[in-house]
């Protein structure tokens, strides 16, 4: 009966596994070593010369990247009717059959990325024509330059995605891409492109997605591509950003014209719809302040069909004529910026993230007037030379505002009620600004000499680093709900300061700042999840740590030279995910806890490659240790026994040598002993 049950048991699984995998559209082998599942055949890596022959007729995708088919021949595709998707980057791939695709109708995506197509171009350009539903066509890395791109890509018809990146184009020009129709998208990224005759992309109607990033573009002085919803410029030389001058709608949403060399602010189109506007590192500012608006202007001559059209930019005036207001996302990050005409923002009523980081600014307005969208989310203002910040009116639109960087400026006092309107303000960081925090409740109007941090409920990320702070006073983040505080390299002498937020913290930052504090205990901090006590020179590291359930703890650059790590079931070691340890005096001899963090399942020891310790005043790793190391560690670390065998030897020669001595003096000694006591005897 027992056997009977066994062998239903194992029908039963057998049968329950079969039809999960017929449920899950189970993977399985080929012979060829393709992995089959749900019509899809992954091909990757398998050292294949050719497509395989014995894959199931039915397949819809194949996947043979990282091969040797070098060639596709007229009948290679042909077991193969639904293909719908075909992958064969970096094969070596030189020869396609002008028929190779006759029984694939349905091909709609083709990777011929990192191949040497280049070799027989015009006959892939045959083949490719007899695609009639492709789709989608990469040919990135392959070398083309702007005459073989012409050949391969011209009158595909169906075509809506072409990639050539990674190439050698160095022109385009009218003819590229003639015959594209319904292209939407187009990848010219990593090339050599330094010129686009005017006209180039006219003639495809449909484009909306245009990467142009990482060339050797100029300028450019004629935008004119209305039907553009995203245009990539990124990584060029440009210095100039000049739009067609028509009042016809450009559909664009993003332009990226980062990491170039735009001196001005780009002359966008009249009428658009932006909401991402991306110029970070550029040259730009404006000049108004600094030269006559009506000294200097330039001549932009525009040459089209035999026709020339000037325009006169008066090179130093402020005033941007093109509609502001539907921008959303701005990036100004790492420009020349040392003031913004009074307008400039006043205009981007939409904008929710700015960015003005990186820039020269001395002064920032955030009243009503300067700032009039009331959406604005998030501003950084960080890493520029900031001494005064206004806030003229209690009606600052700025409610919606939850990420503030002010970090890195010249600040040192804020206007009294600065954050009183920022009801939504999640996000602060003012580290390396030489202020003060207040702890009293007195009421001054105008400016005070510190920051009032107080009775702001929304705030939970602080970061307060190199201010320079004497922190010892308490309630200075009275009201205040912080999950995550950054108080690294200022001084105090204890952590009575954070008593109003000991039970609420997760992640808690005291680097460079525990050197002048007497008692260091954080039983109290329960909820912590991540702590940083680095470069505080700690010769021993506080029991009370050990006690809580951390996920994160950095002690690196200390003089630790031991940790107590005495059980994987501390609180700690049960908790723990990821550890910083370099940096620190560790005793070779006593590693006992680097073995109990190594043989602890989930612990990721971040710099493991670069700890060290000390063995007979030499720096060793501790990955690399010599045996000859491990071995004196291991007499050096033997106790009371290890003395007592050490000890032995000694003894029994000791014992020896006075056995020896007794012996060779015993007859002298005894008459001696006899002659200087001798008396007579009575009987």
């Amino acid at each position: 009966m027992a056997i009977v049950s066994f062998w239903c048991l194992l029908i039963y699984m057998y049968v329950l596994l079969h039809w999960r995998n017929i449920a899950d559209g189970a993977k399985h082998l080929s012979p060829s070593g393709c992995e089959l599942g749900s019509k899809v055949a992954h091909c990757r890596n398998v050292s294949l010369n050719s497509i395989p022959q014995d894959l199931p007729p039915d397949i819809q995708e194949l996947l043979v990247d990282h091969n040797s088919v070098k060639s596709l021949d007229e009948d290679t595709l042909q077991r193969y009717p639904d293909l719908i998707s075909l992958s064969l980057k970096s094969n070596n791939l030189g020869h396609i059959d002008l028929k190779a695709f006759r029984d694939t109708s349905k091909l709609e995506s083709l990777s011929l990325q990192d191949n040497t197509i280049l070799k027989k171009y015009t006959l892939v350009s045959l083949a490719l024509r007899s695609a009639l539903s492709l789709r989608w066509l990469d040919l990135s890395k392959n070398a083309l330059n702007e005459d073989m791109v012409l050949t391969l890509v011209t009158n595909l018809t169906s075509l809506e995605y072409l990639n050539l990146d990674n190439n050698v184009i160095m022109r385009l020009d009218r003819s590229c891409f003639k015959g594209l129709r319904n292209l939407r998208e187009l990848s010219l990224q990593r090339n050599y492109i330094y010129e686009i005759e005017i006209g180039t992309f006219d003639s495809l109607v449909n484009l909306k997605t245009l990467n142009l990033a990482f060339n050797l573009l100029p300028c450019i002085v004629d935008f004119g591509l209305t039907q553009l919803q995203i245009l990539n410029l990124s990584y060029n030389h440009i210095e100039w950003f000049f739009s067609r001058e028509v009042d016809v709608d450009f559909q664009l949403q993003k332009l990226d014209i980062s990491n170039n060399q735009l001196l001005f602010f780009p002359f966008l189109p009249k009428n658009h719809h932006l909401n991402t506007l991306l110029l970070s590192d550029n040259k730009m500012k404006f000049y108004s302040k600094h030269f006559d608006e009506y000294s200097s202007f330039a001549d932009f001559l525009i040459l089209e069909n035999n026709k020339s059209n000037i325009t006169n930019v008066y090179l130093w005036k402020d005033f941007i004529p093109s509609n502001l207001s539907t921008l959303n996302v701005v990036d100004f990050s790492r420009n020349q910026f040392d003031y913004l005409p009074d307008d400039f923002l006043a205009a981007m009523s939409s904008m929710s993230y700015l960015k003005l980081n990186w820039n020269c600014l001395q002064t920032f307005d955030l009243s009503s007037k300067h700032i009039t969208t009331s959406q604005l989310h998030f501003l950084d203002l960080s890493n520029n030379r900031l001494s005064e910040l206004s806030l003229e009116d209690s009606s600052s639109k700025l409610h919606q505002l939850g990420y503030l960087n002010l970090s890195q400026n010249r600040l040192q006092e804020l206007p009294t009620q600065f954050f009183s309107t920022m009801n939504s303000l999640s996000t602060l960081d003012l580290s390396h600004n030489l202020i003060s925090l207040c702890s009293t409740s007195a009421n001054i109007v105008g400016y005070q000499n510190c920051v009032d941090l107080r009775n702001i409920p929304s705030l939970q990320h602080l970061r307060l680093s190199g201010c320079g702070l004497k922190l010892d006073k308490q309630l200075i983040f009275h009201g205040a709900r912080l999950t995550n505080l950054d108080v690294s390299d200022n001084q105090f002498k204890s952590l009575d300061f954070l008593q109003n937020t000991v039970k609420m913290l997760k992640s808690l930052s005291l680097r460079k700042s525990l050197h002048f504090v007497d008692k260091i205990d954080f039983s109290a901090f329960q909820s912590l999840t991540s702590l940083d006590i680095s470069e505080n020179n700690l010769t021993t590291l506080p029991m009370s740590v050990m006690d809580l359930t951390l996920q994160c703890l950095d002690i690196h650059e200390n003089k630790l030279t031991s940790i107590p790590i005495s059980s994987s079931y501390q609180p700690l070691i049960r908790s723990l995910k990821t550890i910083y340890l370099s940096r620190n005096s560790f005793d070779c001899c006593k590693l006992s806890w680097y073995d109990i963090l190594k043989e602890s399942n989930g612990i990721n020891i971040a710099d493991l490659n670069q700890i060290t310790c000390n063995f007979s005043k030499s720096h060793m790793f501790v990955q690399e240790l010599p045996e000859s190391v491990i071995h004196s560690c291991h007499w050096r670390n033997g106790g009371a026994l290890l003395s007592l065998v050490l000890s032995l030897p000694t003894c029994v020669t000791l014992l020896v040598a006075f056995i020896l001595l007794y012996l060779r003096f015993k007859q002298p000694l005894l008459k001696m002993f006899k002659k200087h006591f001798r008396t007579s005897s009575s009987y």
